[in-house]
């Protein structure tokens, strides 16, 4: 038995040390990939809008969100400054030819699933869903939500709804090798939605607003977006701030959030309302 089986051994030993370089060229390559796609979107974000020229030469530093989950932060600093991040995700799982996608991204110091906001157990878990992004944090007896963009602690009742990015079509998010087309500037300065609450009173109405009508609002337009989060628990209103159009067929908006964060248009439309402020009567 001995014998037989120190031959074998020895077999499986000399293929896996065989398969060890490919795998490792793959992943190399996998990697040249990723990181190259990462400077593409920076390029064409930098000198497109004026609103990201910081991120011109900068820096960056990636890491996994969630477990299994294909889907990476891209921080982006410039002179030890944060200045913007992108989330990127992957459509198959394959070394040979990976297709990436944009699943977000957003200019200024603030950025998703940020450290300085981190909850301090170990247990937390960072979960990407849009708006609706959170970590999870798992005790003994219960789970709790942080928000992952402004480290704000909801209550235990809070539960998180199923994630609507898992359902967007491939054709909402902006794949591998597209252009930044298009550009719209509503509001060019961080806003709170409170400052203008027309948007209240149209909270029950039905307010299908398509992007070609966005797209049309003239500079300086009051538009915001209202997004229930959580089972309903809570109601996020947004100032829409900016349209990004990609290779004239991917729609972004931008809101502002402790700086702009934008999304795809098809999501935004999912989850939230539109309301576009009515214009005084000359």
């Amino acid at each position: 038995m001995t014998r037989r089986f120190l031959p074998l051994l020895g077999v499986l030993m000399s293929f896996a040390l065989l398969a060890w370089p490919v795998q490792a060229e793959e992943e190399t390559g996998w990697n040249q990939k990723f990181h190259a796609q990462i400077q593409t979107w920076m390029n064409e974000l930098a000198t497109r809008d004026p609103q990201f020229k910081e991120w011109q030469q900068a820096d960056t530093d990636v890491q996994t969100l969630g477990p299994n989950q294909r889907q990476w932060l891209v921080s982006i600093k410039k002179a030890d400054k944060q200045v913007g991040y992108l989330v990127v995700g992957e459509e198959a799982e394959t070394f040979a030819q990976p297709k990436f996608v944009l699943l977000e991204y957003g200019v200024g110091e603030y950025i998703l699933f940020d450290d300085a906001f981190a909850p301090r157990e170990i247990a937390a878990e960072p979960v990407y869903d849009g708006f609706a992004s959170h970590w999870l944090v798992t005790r003994q007896s219960s789970a709790q939500l942080v928000n992952a963009k402004t480290g704000e602690v909801y209550p235990a009742s809070f539960t998180a709804s199923e994630p609507d990015f898992h359902s967007l079509s491939a054709q909402s998010l902006v794949p591998t090798g597209q252009r930044l087309t298009g550009t719209r500037i509503l509001q060019r300065t961080q806003k709170d939605p409170f400052d203008q609450i027309g948007w209240v009173s149209q909270l029950h109405r039905d307010n299908a607003i398509t992007w070609p009508q966005l797209w049309q609002q003239e500079n300086d337009a009051s538009v915001t977006l209202t997004v229930p989060l959580y089972h309903s628990q809570v109601l996020a209103p947004f100032v829409v701030g900016s349209l990004h159009l990609w290779n004239d067929q991917y729609a972004y908006v931008g809101v502002w959030d402790e700086g702009l964060r934008f999304v795809p248009y098809t999501y935004a439309y999912k989850v939230g309302t539109f309301h576009v402020a009515r214009q005084p009567q000359s």
